[in-house]
């Protein structure tokens, strides 16, 4: 009956040690638990633990930098944002130039005939 008690509590002991340790430390782009505040990343090299939300990759929450424009890792790399219309404008050519071998509509020789009569 001893050794079952002391084997349970090993067993639960050792769980939580193994929960608590898995999660501390951690370096950029690791998992962490926003609940902990940065206590589960590396917070000595400048890492923060940022709700998924706020991330690329969406399923878990992640240490990154605190500075995002610094990241290495792809999944706290900022995404970029296009501003204003993103679609491309449609070709429209060259402006149009006026041809210079067609003479003006005042300059025509009907013009200048109607005149010397």
């Amino acid at each position: 009956m001893r050794w079952r008690m002391g084997a349970a509590l090993f067993l639960i002991v050792g769980g939580l040690t193994a929960a608590v340790a898995a999660c501390s430390n951690q370096g950029e782009g690791e998992r962490c638990e926003i609940l902990n505040g940065d206590d589960d990343c590396k917070s000595d090299e400048g890492l923060s633990c940022y709700p998924a939300d706020q991330l690329r990759d969406k399923t878990a929450e992640r240490c990154c930098p605190r500075d995002r424009s610094k990241a290495t890792h792809p999944a706290c790399i900022a995404p970029t944002t296009v501003v204003g219309d993103a679609a491309t404008p449609a070709d429209t050519g060259p402006p149009p130039t006026q041809d210079a071998s067609t003479p003006d509509a005042d300059a025509s020789p009907d013009a200048d005939a109607g005149d010397a009569g």
